[in-house]
């Protein structure tokens, strides 16, 4: 299934590492060597999976990566894909569910509201958009729950494979590394507008129009 496929395509940078799973190309590339770092990693997401369909490539934090590493290995990425796959499948076989039958019913009551009910056409076409609505809000929590489901499917099988000592290493090393991350861009920010600050003091003598409103770019 086609996964960020935005993003997919926005990564043309050379992969540092390449795996080969079922007929599959998975290319790793360092989220810091791209203009992205700043849009995922501030948000807590040092990992992104993104494909065109066919292969993968996944966006990873440098560091994240290093003290991860096991979980990117073969066997695991294997269950991962399989969760994936998994996941695409299970969400076009719900889609058939809830669209087909909805535009179906769609264009049976439009045609009928048309030709038999002229005169409530308008109100009869509004409830069938609410309709519409409210089939795609029970197809969504059902889509989010059966992921949710597989996702604590794979967690288990990765935490057989690995072992129970080794899973929760990585995930006491996961949590360090967010602490230790966001503690590094507190301590970096900091000392930006310190900075800052003794510039605009030092150009308000000269200047009153130079003006810096803290944003940074991409």
């Amino acid at each position: 299934m086609k996964l960020n496929a935005r993003v997919y395509r926005q990564l043309t940078n050379e992969p540092f590492l390449t795996q080969e799973i079922e007929g599959k190309k998975i290319e790793f590339i360092h989220m810091n060597d791209t203009p992205l770092l700043f849009q995922y990693a501030s948000r807590g997401r040092f990992a992104l999976w993104t494909s065109d369909g066919v292969n993968y490539r996944v966006l990873i934090e440098k560091k994240y990566y290093e003290a991860l590493e096991d979980f990117y290995q073969p066997e695991v990425n294997k269950i991962w894909l399989d969760f994936l796959e998994g996941v695409g499948a299970l969400n076009r076989k719900i889609n058939m569910w809830f669209i087909i039958p909805t535009l179906i019913l769609y264009v049976v009551i439009a045609g009928l509201a048309t030709f038999l009910f002229q005169d409530y056409t308008l109100q009869i076409l509004l409830g069938m958009i609410v309709l519409v609505v409210l089939s795609n809000m029970i197809q969504g929590r059902i889509v989010n729950r059966k992921v949710r489901e597989e996702n604590l499917k794979a967690q288990d099988h990765i935490r057989r494979y690995l072992g129970d000592e080794k899973f929760e290493e990585l995930i006491k090393a996961q949590d360090q590394h967010y602490q230790d991350y966001f503690k590094f861009n507190e301590e970096q920010t900091t000392e930006e507008v310190v900075n800052e600050d003794v510039e605009v003091i030092e150009t308000e003598e000269i200047s009153e129009e130079d003006e810096d409103d803290g944003t940074k770019g991409n």
